[in-house]
């Protein structure tokens, strides 16, 4: 004969079962409360999205087709786009190469000393906040500092990318110091390693496969980043999309679009390839 307790009877829930459904109580409360304060904030208007489907295809009807015309003609204020995407892709892929390769090599130095396992806690303290201060400024102000101090071109996209590329790689690759296993750490420690032989020996085998995964999505990334960076003067396909707009030529801005995004969808295929290398 089966017995029903009543709700008296029952166990009291456990001090840490409590506090875990009030922690997650309050967790969602905030999260909720904080999208409500958004959603007022940024004046989300879903009939005016309703209504924008006229502007919305106007717009796109002077984009297409794209213009893939190979001729030149008195009335285009610039050369044919696909005479000019060729170089612009040239020109973007090398900032965002050679800004990475830089901003990594940085970073993967800095990444070592931002480890709270690695170094004493005023150093790594004190590097994690210049990773912090260099990743609060958007690229495209330190684009725009760069091209006022070296005037217009690529270079100072190169520089933009490599400083913003530091900020964030350096904070991904010391948390990926900090997640590591400590043991192999710890043997080389009571062998008598130093700092550097440990770090090569003990945490470099552990973290590579993740570092170089970082800096291939960072590619991808800095590829889009450069693109934009032609906005204030930066060369590669952001610029030519911007001089396009201004001239009101919106079917080589269509042209020069999908130049960037096949580019993006090219590098992101061969990350995916190497990544699954790395594995």
């Amino acid at each position: 004969m089966e017995t029903t307790l009543s709700p008296s009877a029952l166990p009291p829930p456990r001090p840490g079962r409590v506090k875990w459904i009030w922690l997650n109580a309050s967790l969602g409360a905030a999260v909720l409360a904080l999208l409500a304060w958004s959603w007022k904030g940024t004046g989300i208007n879903l009939v005016a999205l309703s209504e924008s489907g006229p502007q919305l295809l106007e717009f796109l009807d002077r984009m297409l087709p794209p213009d893939l015309t190979w001729s030149e003609t008195e009335a285009r204020p610039f050369l044919p786009p696909l005479r000019l995407a060729g170089e612009a892709i040239a020109i973007t892929l090398q900032i965002s190469f050679l800004g990475t390769a830089l901003g990594a090599a940085v970073a993967l130095l800095l990444g070592f000393v931002a480890a709270e396992n690695l170094t004493p806690h005023w150093v790594h303290h004190s590097v994690k906040m210049a990773l912090a201060i260099v990743r609060s400024i958007p690229v495209i102000v330190l684009a725009l500092l760069f091209v006022g101090a070296l005037g217009l071109g690529a270079f100072p996209g190169v520089l933009a990318i490599a400083i913003h590329s530091v900020g964030m790689l350096g904070k991904l690759f010391a948390e990926e110091c900090e997640n590591l296993d400590h043991g192999v750490w710890e043997a080389m420690d009571s062998a008598g390693a130093n700092w550097f032989q440990k770090v090569r020996f003990a945490i470099w085998p552990q973290v590579a496969p993740e570092i170089l995964s970082l800096i291939l999505f960072r590619v991808d990334m800095n590829i889009r980043d450069s693109a934009v960076l032609g906005f204030v003067g930066v060369a590669g396909l952001g610029l030519w999309i911007e001089n396009y707009r201004r001239a009101f030529d919106y079917q080589s801005v269509a042209t020069m679009v999908l130049a960037t995004m096949l580019v993006v969808l090219l590098i992101e295929q061969v990350g995916i390839h190497i990544r699954r290398h790395l594995k």
